[in-house]
């Protein structure tokens, strides 16, 4: 565990020192990908804020980010029901997992995308694509960190290392992409979201309606863009995607008046093939913020509706042997 850590925070030293150290680099496009890769134009790829407005969009994201996870927070995960600050380190590996480990690919995503969404604040407000990296990376790691203090002081949680160690390697993978917009046409992380049985059944607005946390709806996806690769991205295969994916059953809030919903708690990867929705979308709408707009939802947004070609049970479980 803590070999892994160092490995985590070398990576991140070499890449602040590789973009503290680079010369901002002109903008224009790249002669070898524009010759090779066609996509649809994204507006938001070049949208800025007006200058009178940029500092305090700024300043105000610095405030809003931890102060809408700390409301959250206390209203919805308890933060205030613990006196003292209590460890907790939940194992991510094995059929006993918490929630079969994919509330730590939960933390993951969560802290990848919300490093993604600052650093797009962060360029719209008149930052270099450097200092943007940068500036989302550190408030990713404010606003990830308060929340894992947050979990200290809950009843149900407590502040666990792992679920550290997973908001690093999203901000990290999140800091990668925003640093070369190369892999950043190719690969990304998604997140699908269905309500779970147990949501639909028990779904009440003041006492059950974390669908943070209902993980028997979800699906971790990671995605291989074929509409991104120099040469492929001129042929039919750009309206496709390769996905690898992870996805649990049945591990959490599994029984309601007396009824079970999953007969097993179960753990998923799988490899699949889905349609790039951003590209089809980009393609057939005018260029606009609407056409922007669904490009960016369905890059990090996985619709329900997919081809999975081949679906491996890593584990499968009954109830009773967890008691």
């Amino acid at each position: 565990m803590t070999k892994l850590i160092r490995i985590i925070f070398l990576i991140f030293i070499s890449l602040f020192t590789t973009l503290l150290s680079a010369e901002e680099k002109k903008e224009g496009a790249d002669p070898f990908i524009e010759s090779t890769v066609e996509l649809p134009a994204n507006r938001f790829n070049s949208f800025t804020f007006s200058k009178s407005a940029s500092s305090y969009i700024k300043f105000s994201l610095y405030i809003a980010a931890p102060s809408l996870m700390a409301i959250y927070g206390f209203t919805t995960w308890n933060w205030n029901a613990n006196e003292s600050f209590t460890f907790r380190s939940e194992t991510y590996k094995g059929t006993h997992a918490i929630n079969g480990a994919a509330d730590k690919y939960g933390h993951l995503y969560a802290n990848f995308i919300s490093k993604r969404f600052f650093n797009f604040i962060f360029k719209a407000t008149g930052s270099s694509s450097n200092r943007a990296n940068i500036e989302s990376t550190l408030l990713a790691e404010i606003t990830s960190l308060g929340i894992e203090i947050g979990d200290g002081f809950s009843p149900k949680y407590g502040f666990d290392p792992y679920d550290v160690l997973f908001n690093q390697i999203g901000i990290l993978f999140g800091a990668i992409l925003d640093f070369s917009p190369f892999l950043d046409r190719i690969f990304t992380l998604k997140w699908e979201y269905y309500p779970s049985k147990q949501m639909r059944a028990k779904f009440d607005i003041n006492e059950y309606h974390d669908f943070v946390t209902d993980y028997s709806g979800q699906k971790f996806i990671f995605s291989t863009k074929v509409g991104g690769i120099p040469y492929l991205s001129l042929t039919p295969l750009r309206y496709f995607n390769f996905d690898l994916g992870y996805y649990t059953r049945g591990y959490r809030n599994n029984s309601y008046k007396g009824k079970n919903f999953y007969k097993s708690r179960s753990r998923h990867l799988f490899i699949g093939l889905s349609a790039n929705f951003s590209i089809v979308f980009g393609d057939l709408l005018p260029v606009g913020f609407i056409s922007s707009s669904i490009q960016t939802y369905f890059n990090y947004f996985h619709p329900k509706w997919d081809l999975e070609l081949k679906d491996h049970v890593v584990s499968d479980k009954t109830h009773d042997e967890f008691d």
